[in-house]
C-alpha cells in the first residue's frame, strides 16, 4: 500500500498523477473493450435484427444499472474511507470480473456475459466518484482544470484504443478474446498502488444502502446551489445523449453505411479522439481557472454536428469528419462542468455530490438505453432520423442550460472576444477565495475593465457601476445579465449609502463584488486617487479587501489614450495585458491604505 504523505501540491507532470492517469486509462479501456466486442459480435451474428437491438440496449442498460443502486453507497465509502484504498479495492474486484468474462466468452454464454457487463458497471459505480474525488485533494488549486483536461483526454483515449481493440480481438488472432480483459485488469491493479494515499476528510454519516433518499437529498442541496445544479444537469445530458449516440453509430455504421467490425470501430474511436482533442483545448483554455463559457460552445457545436450526422450518409468522409468535431464540442461542453463539481463542492460533501451526480447522470444514460430499444424496434426510426431528434433535444437542453445560469453565454461570449483582442497574463489568482465573499478593487484604465477581470476570475463578479453607463444602449442588457450594481452620484446622500450597505450585505453572503475606486476611467495612465466609498461597504463586514491592478492596457483602443476612445488602430492583436492580485486585505483598511497597495502591484509590474 502507498504511505501516508502530509499534504499535496502536485503538478500534471508528478508521477503519483500519472498513476492516476494509467488506472483511469486500464479501467476504461476495459469497459469499452468489453462491451464493444459484445455489441460487434451480436451485430454480427445475431439471428435477428430484433434481437441485436435488444441485445445492444440491455448491455448498456445492466451497465449504467449499478450506478442507480451503488451510488449512495459508493459515494458513502468515498467519504468514509481512503480514496486511494477505494480504488485499489475496486481494481482487484476488476481482475475478477474479467476472470468470470473470460469463462463466459469461452462456454459462449450471452447470461454469462451480460452478467459481466453488470459487475462491470457495480466496479465502475464504486470507483467513479474516488477517482474524480481524490483530484482536488492531491493536486495544486490552479492545476484542477488541467488535470480534468488530462483525465477527460486520457479516458477517451482509452475509449480509442479499448474500442479499436475490440475489432482485433475479433479479428481470430486471440481464440477468446477474455486473455486481453484479463491482462488489461492487471495493469490497472498494479498502477493504482502508486497513487498516493489521502486520508479521508468527510463525514460520511450512517450507512445506507438505500440508493434513493441519500441521492435524492444531496440532489436537493445540489438544486439550491444553481451553478452546482448546471453541472449536474449538463453532465447528465451529455452521458444520455452519448449512450444514444454510440449504440446509434453502432446501428447507422451497419445499416446506413455498411460498414464492417473494423470500420465500425474506427468510427467509435473517432469520436473519441475528438471527445479527448476537445478535452484537452478545454482544460488549456480554461487557464487554471473553471471557464463556464465553454459550455455554450460545445452545446452548440452537439447541436450543429448532431444535424450534419443526420444528413452524412451519402457523402463519402462527411460522418468521420461530422463525429470528430461533436467529439471536440462534448470536450469543451463536459470538461469545465467536472471542474466547476469538483472545485466548487463543499469538501466535507464533494464525494457524496459526485455520487448523486453520477446518479442522476447513471438514471438518465439507463433510460437513454431503453429508449433506444423503444426508438428502433416500436417507433421504427432509422439511424438518420434519431441523430436527428437527438440533434432537437440538444438545442432544447442548450437553450435551457443557458436560461438556467445565463452567464454563462456572457461568458461564452467575454471569452471569445476577449481572446482575441488581448492576451492575458494573470499573477496572483491565488488570493481571490474559492468560497465566500469579498470586495475586489481595481485601478480603472478602460472601458471593458469588468469584462477582463471576467475573463480572469474563476468566480462571478457583481460590479459597481455609474449609472448612466448602466442604463445606456447596448450596455443596459449586459450589465443586467452580469447583475451589476447601478450607482450615481446624483442619486442622494441616503440612497447612495443604502446602495454601498447593500453591497456588503452581498459581500457577506458569499458573494464577490467588484468596484474601480477612483469614480472614473484614467484620462492619463496613471492611479487616481480611491473614493471612500469602498469603506462604507466594509463598514461591519469581516470579509477580505483583495486589491487587483489592471496593466497594460494604456494604449487600448478602449483607453483615453491619444484623447480618443475606440476610434484608433490597437497597437497590437492580441493586445497584452497583465491582471495582478494582491494579498487579501483586513476589511477595515481605509481607501487611501487599498490605493497604495493597487500603486506597490502597479510598481512590482513595471519594475518586473
Amino acid at each position: 500500500m502507498p504511505k501516508p504523505s502530509p499534504e499535496f501540491n502536485l503538478s500534471c507532470n508528478s508521477k503519483s498523477f500519472r498513476a492516476l492517469l494509467a488506472t483511469q486509462f486500464f479501467g476504461t479501456f476495459n469497459d469499452n473493450l468489453f462491451k464493444t466486442i459484445i455489441s460487434l459480435q451480436v451485430l454480427g451474428k445475431a439471428t435477428t435484427e430484433e434481437y441485436s437491438i435488444l441485445f445492444l440496449s440491455l448491455t448498456a442498460a445492466l451497465f449504467f444499472l449499478p450506478y442507480i443502486i451503488f451510488s449512495a453507497v459508493a459515494g458513502w465509502i468515498s467519504d468514509q474511507f481512503s480514496k486511494s484504498h477505494v480504488i485499489i479495492r475496486t481494481k482487484q474486484f476488476e481482475v475478477l470480473i474479467m476472470t468470470l468474462g473470460f469463462i463466459a466468452f469461452y462456454v459462449r454464454s450471452d447470461l454469462g456475459l451480460l452478467l459481466a457487463v453488470f459487475l462491470m458497471g457495480a466496479q465502475s459505480a464504486l470507483f467513479s466518484p474516488s477517482k474524480f474525488g481524490i483530484i482536488p485533494e492531491i493536486m495544486a488549486v490552479e492545476e484542477i482544470s488541467r488535470a480534468n483536461g488530462f483525465v477527460k483526454l486520457v479516458t477517451f483515449a482509452a475509449i480509442i484504443c479499448g474500442t479499436a481493440m475490440a475489432g482485433v480481438a475479433l479479428s481470430g488472432i486471440i481464440e477468446n478474446p477474455g486473455y486481453i480483459c484479463i491482462s488489461i485488469a492487471l495493469l490497472g491493479m498494479l498502477t493504482s498502488y502508486q497513487i498516493p494515499f489521502v486520508r479521508s476528510i468527510g463525514e460520511a454519516g450512517a450507512f445506507s444502502f438505500n440508493p434513493i433518499t441519500p441521492n435524492l437529498t444531496n440532489l436537493k442541496l445540489l438544486y439550491q446551489r444553481k451553478a452546482l445544479w448546471l453541472t449536474v444537469i449538463g453532465s447528465a445530458f451529455f452521458w444520455s445523449l452519448g449512450t444514444l449516440f454510440q449504440l446509434n453509430i453502432l446501428l447507422f455504421a451497419k445499416e446506413e453505411l455498411q460498414f464492417s467490425e473494423t470500420a465500425t470501430s474506427v468510427l467509435l474511436a473517432i469520436l473519441g479522439i475528438g471527445i479527448g482533442v476537445g478535452s484537452v483545448f478545454a482544460g488549456k483554455a480554461s487557464e487554471g481557472k473553471v471557464e463556464l463559457g465553454l459550455i455554450p460552445i460545445g452545446a452548440f457545436g452537439i447541436v450543429t454536428c448532431s444535424t450534419l450526422l443526420a444528413f452524412s450518409g451519402n457523402i463519402p468522409g462527411l460522418p468521420h469528419i461530422a463525429i470528430c468535431l461533436l467529439g471536440v464540442s462534448s470536450g469543451f461542453f463536459i470538461v469545465p462542468q467536472t471542474a466547476y463539481l469538483q472545485e466548487f463542492s463543499p469538501p466535507e460533501k464533494r464525494g457524496r455530490f459526485i455520487a448523486a451526480s453520477n446518479f442522476f447522470s447513471n438514471c438518465c444514460m439507463f433510460i437513454s438505453s431503453i429508449l433506444f430499444w423503444i426508438y428502433i424496434d416500436y417507433l421504427s426510426f432509422s439511424g438518420r432520423g434519431l441523430f436527428l431528434s437527438m440533434s432537437l433535444i440538444s438545442l432544447v437542453v442548450a437553450i435551457y442550460l443557458v436560461r438556467l445560469l445565463p452567464e454563462t453565454m456572457m461568458r461564452c461570449v467575454n471569452w471569445i472576444a476577449l481572446h482575441c483582442l488581448y492576451r492575458i497574463q494573470k499573477e496572483g489568482t491565488e488570493h481571490i477565495p474559492k468560497q465566500g465573499g469579498a470586495l475586489l478593487v481595481a485601478n480603472h484604465v478602460t472601458y471593458v475593465d469588468a469584462l477582463l477581470l471576467l475573463a480572469a476570475l474563476p468566480r462571478p463578479v457583481r460590479f459597481i457601476m455609474y449609472r448612466p453607463i448602466y442604463n445606456s444602449f447596448p450596455i443596459y442588457p449586459i450589465a443586467k445579465l452580469m447583475k451589476a450594481i447601478p450607482i450615481s452620484s446624483s442619486d442622494g446622500r441616503e440612497q447612495l449609502e443604502a446602495t454601498l450597505r447593500e453591497c456588503g450585505k452581498l459581500i457577506e453572503s458569499g458573494e464577490l463584488v467588484g468596484i474601480f475606486a477612483e469614480g472614473g476611467l484614467s484620462r492619463d495612465g496613471d492611479i487616481k486617487t480611491f473614493k471612500t466609498g469602498l469603506e462604507t461597504i466594509m463598514v461591519g463586514r469581516s470579509q477580505p479587501i483583495v486589491p487587483i491592478h489592471l496593466g497594460g492596457l494604456w494604449g487600448s483602443i478602449f483607453s483615453h489614450y491619444g484623447e480618443k476612445v475606440f476610434w484608433k488602430w490597437p497597437r497590437k492583436i492580441p493586445y497584452p495585458v497583465t491582471i495582478t492580485f494582491g494579498k487579501p486585505l483586513p476589511s477595515s483598511t481605509t481607501a487611501f491604505d487599498v490605493e497604495e497597495a493597487v500603486r506597490a502591484l502597479h510598481e512590482k509590474v513595471t519594475s518586473d
